[in-house]
């Protein structure tokens, strides 16, 4: 990866954040641009300079780590941080690229999960400039092709994901987050942890949800911001 990754570091604890400073600073692919010791600077900073990647503490005052990323309309990668293996667990319910268990004394371990993030910005690089018109996905013992145009939303239903289209609904043994990476950023948006759907097929909007056709979607805080920046409102 020939650009470096920006990245900020956030913890409470003064000797975590100097581990992690310094584990940083012996890898190469990494510029780091800030470090805070709480979320509510970190927040702050990332209004107006957003980053490639964030090392994140979970339990910290006044603002959690998982709270925290809540209030991200537009996640980067994020690489959880913490003493408590049960929040390393639950981190992947927030999608978090990876989790490092402290003390983080394996540089190994941690050049894994940098090398994660790489993988997946490459990954989301190439979809966005090779996106094609059209997606093949398994359908019983057929590999269908559907075009982008005729999917209208896309739902997460337990280890399968239902693609709904113009003509019908579709059941794919993946995750949501797998297809996410192979749609056009261009034409589809996550508004829920549990739907993608696409732009153009958006009938109208309230605090909360949205319609497509005939079915109530609704948005979650979390992309709430990003999906306004993104529609074109008068």
């Amino acid at each position: 990866m020939g650009k470096k990754l920006t990245c900020i570091i956030v913890d409470d604890d003064l000797m975590s954040l100097k581990i992690m400073e310094t584990l940083v600073a012996r890898n190469s692919s990494l510029d780091m641009v800030g470090k805070f010791e709480n979320a509510i600077d970190a927040a702050n900073m990332l209004a107006n300079q957003p980053v490639d990647l964030i090392f994140l503490d979970v339990e910290m005052p006044e603002m959690t780590g998982l709270e925290f990323i809540k209030t991200l309309s537009a996640p980067p990668q994020i690489i959880l941080t913490t003493s408590k293996e049960k929040y390393a667990l639950e981190a992947f319910e927030y999608e978090v690229t990876d989790y490092l268990l402290k003390p983080i004394e394996n540089y190994a371990r941690f050049l894994k999960a940098v090398q994660r993030v790489q993988k997946n910005i490459e990954e989301k690089n190439a979809n966005s400039t090779e996106e094609g018109d059209s997606l093949f996905v398994k359908v019983e013992s057929l590999l269908e092709n559907i075009k982008f145009v005729d999917i209208d939303f896309i739902e997460a239903a337990g280890d399968y994901v239902k693609i709904h289209t113009s003509k019908r609904m579709l059941l794919v043994y993946t995750t949501l987050r797998a297809v996410e990476k192979k749609l056009p950023e261009s034409q589809f948006m996550r508004i829920h942890r549990s739907f993608i759907i696409r732009l153009d097929r958006i009938e109208n909007i309230d605090i909360s949800n949205l319609q497509i056709g005939r079915r109530i979607i609704p948005i979650s805080n979390t992309y709430k911001g990003s999906l306004m920046e993104r529609i074109k409102t008068l």
